[in-house]
């Protein structure tokens, strides 16, 4: 799944971190649904897969935090929790490209008719229909019927995926470095995987999903714009890589669950169990440690 960063003209991006470390300056009651990783499930060396992740790109070991940098962070992620007016505002068009993409009975031009409300959203669906995953003649295609038509409902899922994202699509990474890029190429990794976990359980399951590792990365993103503003509010570095796991393995879902509400977006909120085998949760955290594995074998390759 290489067509996000390729949908916004950017290089892929890359990852989500999540860990647990008492720091706690601000209690976070754990809302309903919430997933939390047992610590004997975590990675081959001891550490849970978001502390990896995070390491990918900031310091494992840093100078202890400036005093006031974890506080302020935590006093505006729970502001993102309570405040739906500080959330990013929900694309207009987006639960009824939901409705519809869900709905068996809705065709092809109802789908294009929708989109075609939104000339950001008509723009990628093209673009998508004419790159080289999709693009069977020569000749372009310039009718968002034939587009509809030509990705289908897995490029449509791709389009909602963008859709999701433009509210918070700000990569530039200040004191974190490279890590925004990080969590989006995890959040592209982990969405693929755990669409094939839940594969045999239904469209409904595959979708809602999806759309579970997508919001986790949307919450991810703002967890890590929240601690680069706070870093250059008070001109100091970001913490090392367990510690902002830690922000993002406590936070990130959470928000991102706070905006699917506020979305409105019922696919995902409510969903728990799939065919009474395993919680979406529980699929998706797999998949993020199997991307972490992936993410890490490649710049291993890379590097060799």
């Amino acid at each position: 799944m290489r067509w996000i960063g390729w949908l916004f003209g950017r290089k892929r991006a890359q990852g989500v971190p999540d860990a647990r470390r008492p720091h706690e300056p601000v209690a976070a009651e754990r809302l309903p649904g919430t997933f939390s990783m047992p610590q004997d499930e975590a990675g081959d060396a001891g550490e849970h897969w978001t502390v990896r992740l995070a390491a990918m790109a900031l310091p494992a070991q840093a100078p202890a935090p400036d005093p006031r940098l974890l506080p302020e962070v935590e006093v505006a992620l729970l502001q993102l929790v309570h405040e739906r007016a500080r959330l990013p505002r929900r694309p207009q068009l987006l639960p009824q490209l939901l409705g519809l993409l869900n709905d068996e009975r809705a065709s092809g031009r109802q789908i294009a008719e929708v989109i075609g409300r939104d000339p950001a959203l008509a723009a990628n669906l093209l673009r998508l229909a004419n790159s080289p995953m999709y693009r069977v003649q020569s000749a372009m295609v310039e009718s968002l019927d034939r587009a509809v038509a030509l990705v289908g409902t897995e490029g449509l899922r791709q389009l909602v995926a963008v859709a999701l994202m433009q509210p918070v699509m700000r990569l530039e990474g200040g004191a974190t470095g490279s890590l925004p890029e990080r969590v989006w190429e995890h959040t592209e990794l982990a969405t693929g995987l755990v669409a094939r976990s839940a594969s045999g359980r239904g469209r409904d399951a595959v979708f809602a999903a999806q759309l579970l590792a997508l919001m986790q990365g949307l919450g991810a993103i703002m967890v890590v714009q929240a601690l680069r503003d706070a870093c250059a509010r008070l001109q100091c570095q970001a913490p090392d890589a367990t510690t902002t796991a830690e922000l993002l393995q406590r936070w990130a879902r959470r928000i991102g669950q706070g905006v699917s509400r506020a979305w409105d977006l019922p696919a995902v909120a409510g969903v728990q169990d799939v065919a009474g085998v395993a919680s979406l949760e529980a699929l998706l955290e797999t998949a993020s440690s199997a991307a972490v594995d992936i993410m890490l074998a490649g710049s291993e390759t890379a590097a060799g």
